[in-house]
């Protein structure tokens, strides 16, 4: 019987760093399985009364360097000298970098050989994660976490993590781990709202549209997002683009799920699972596997959704994006994402995308010098929150889900086995609760750190009010870290950058009206078919590998 390792955010995703690294994050529920987050999520207290007491005298040396992109460094420092009392063996040094400029950092560590950071994000850097250049965390889930005294695995929530250890094949590896998650959503300034006379938060995508007219005609800018080429590929604008695509591109699951004679069927799952667009959920990982040269087949054969030029879906979908990013600022494609939210933090912009962290970092925000430009900050305003309206239309398919998963991208550069023991066991302190209740009492003091949700954590009991507010939080189903047209194909081809780049320069010009919805069309399906085969090149794959896609490809 074949399986696979299911439900492992793909790297591909990569669009969250730039807001979320702004600000320290940790976890709600598994958007396979919502609803569930709870002060205490799986509701035990395993490894308690273990997590106060010191394991034995440690007997640890070395060094581990930290350098994560905008994360705060008053929290690291916080948990690199707790964990550096229990190991005084051992030196931990916090050098974070901006976002700006981070994958290009990272990956020129690795260009005179093995770099002297250990622990990073890599997300963005899909290139050096398929070459092995990040520790494998697998191997070291069964061992014991000596902070809690239990098997590392026992004290992860797994499913809220999207990791099926049923699942895994000696093929199968994870560079990097995501104990910490996120919910896109909306945040709008209610004062700017009433104003304009609008006295609740749109539902529809027609309703918010409404709303920026009033809002535009009153001076204000609608929309605070960036459209530098960062933010169109991996971040909030690129988050768009693809939500909104998803949309209309539902039926991309019953070209690219697993049959049964494929190397990636799990009977288990994909004997029960039939195709229903009313359940969010239908198509998550937990309940259907994908064959991902399926995915590269669809895209060569132009089949359903996977076709761009002369598809309906398609332009509808494109005619309603160019419309929405009618209203963000003027000087669009020039503004970086904290020029945008400097807008929102002043009042001069309605909306902005956010997460939860949001409802306590705004209030940090307000009084920032920094961020407002404004000397003591700036007088805070009253804001709320609603989820991704929904685009209408004969050619839409389901309602807008949003980016609801696991998220941290935490991986280590791959070393010798006694640097890579430190490392992990930093990260097992880190996720026990000991350590995270360090963690979390940084991010409370600080004023540049916040919450997105709850921990997937075994133990951990967040304060009353965070639980609370992120119970607000309605779930509407989960886009990301799918092989799905809206994914790999809406900013070009999958994330190879050459495409991307092309991309980038293309819906400029569309969003400038310098081109017809046809040809802009018409030229992305061209940026397809001319990047294909260099993409599949950069994951290994060749296109003789798709002349039987149930086979597994060959190692190259």
């Amino acid at each position: 019987m074949n399986k696979r390792k299911g439900f492992i955010v793909l790297l591909s995703i990569v669009m969250l760093l730039a807001l979320l690294s702004a600000c320290t994050k940790a976890a709600p529920t598994s958007p396979d399985n919502p609803g569930t987050a709870e002060s205490n999520p799986t509701g035990e207290d395993q490894g308690k009364e273990d997590a106060g007491k010191d394991p034995a005298a440690s007997q640890l040396t070395g060094n581990i360097n930290i350098s994560l992109p905008n994360a705060s460094a008053s929290v690291w420092n916080a948990v690199a000298e707790a964990y550096m009392k229990k190991n005084p063996g051992v030196k931990v040094k916090v050098d974070n970098k901006p976002a700006e400029g981070y994958k290009e950092w990272l990956t020129a560590q690795f260009a005179a050989g093995v770099p002297d950071v250990d622990l990073v994000t890599n997300n963005e850097v899909g290139g050096l994660v398929n070459s092995k250049k990040f520790m494998d965390f697998y191997p070291y889930f069964d061992k014991v976490n000596p902070y809690t005294n239990q098997p590392w695995q026992d004290t992860l929530d797994l499913k809220a993590m999207g990791i099926n250890l049923e699942g895994i094949g000696a093929e199968d590896h994870l560079y990097n781990l995501n104990f910490e998650s996120v919910q896109i959503v909306w945040v709008y300034n209610k004062e700017i709202f009433q104003k304009v006379g609008i006295t609740e938060a749109p539902k529809t995508f027609n309703e918010m549209i409404d709303a920026f007219n009033k809002i535009k005609k009153a001076g204000y800018t609608p929309l605070a997002l960036g459209g530098d080429s960062k933010s169109m590929w991996s971040g909030q604008a690129g988050w768009l683009v693809r939500i909104y695509a998803d949309q209309y591109m539902r039926d991309y699951i019953n070209i690219i799920r697993s049959q049964e004679q494929d190397y990636t069927y799990v009977p288990e799952l994909d004997e029960q699972w039939k195709y229903d667009l009313t359940d969010p959920y239908n198509d998550s990982n937990s309940k259907v596997t994908k064959n991902e040269m399926r995915l590269w087949k669809a895209v060569k054969d132009k089949e359903g959704p996977f076709k761009i030029a002369g598809n309906p879906q398609w332009k509808a979908y494109s005619e309603n994006l160019k419309k929405l990013f009618d209203y963000v600022p003027d000087g669009f494609f020039g503004v970086k994402e904290d020029q945008a939210y400097n807008l929102f933090l002043t009042g001069k912009a309605a909306t902005m995308l956010g997460t939860p962290a949001s409802y306590w970092q705004l209030p940090k925000d307000f009084a920032d010098e920094e961020k407002t430009g404004a000397t003591g900050g700036v007088k805070p305003f009253e804001y709320g929150f609603f989820n991704m309206p929904s685009m209408e239309g004969p050619e839409v398919m389901a309602p807008a889900r949003t980016i609801q998963i696991p998220i941290g991208f935490y991986g280590f550069v791959n070393k010798d086995a006694k640097q890579n023991e430190l490392n992990v066991d930093f990260m097992m302190y880190l996720t026990s609760p000991e350590g995270y209740a360090v963690y979390l009492d940084a991010i409370q003091k600080s004023d540049d750190a916040s919450l997105s949700g709850a921990p997937a954590i075994k133990g951990i009991t967040l304060p009353d009010e965070m639980a609370a507010a992120f119970a607000d939080f309605k779930p509407i189903g989960n886009t990301e870290g799918y092989t799905s047209a809206a994914n790999n194909l809406a900013r070009g081809m999958w994330d190879y950058q050459p495409s991307v780049q092309d991309w980038v320069g293309l819906v400029q010009r569309y969003f400038s009206g310098k081109l017809t919805t046809d040809q802009y069309l018409e030229q992305l399906q061209a940026n397809i078919d001319k990047y294909m085969e260099p993409a599949m090149k950069e994951a290994k794959k060749e296109l003789s590998d798709l002349d039987h896609p149930e086979r597994r490809p060959p190692q190259r």
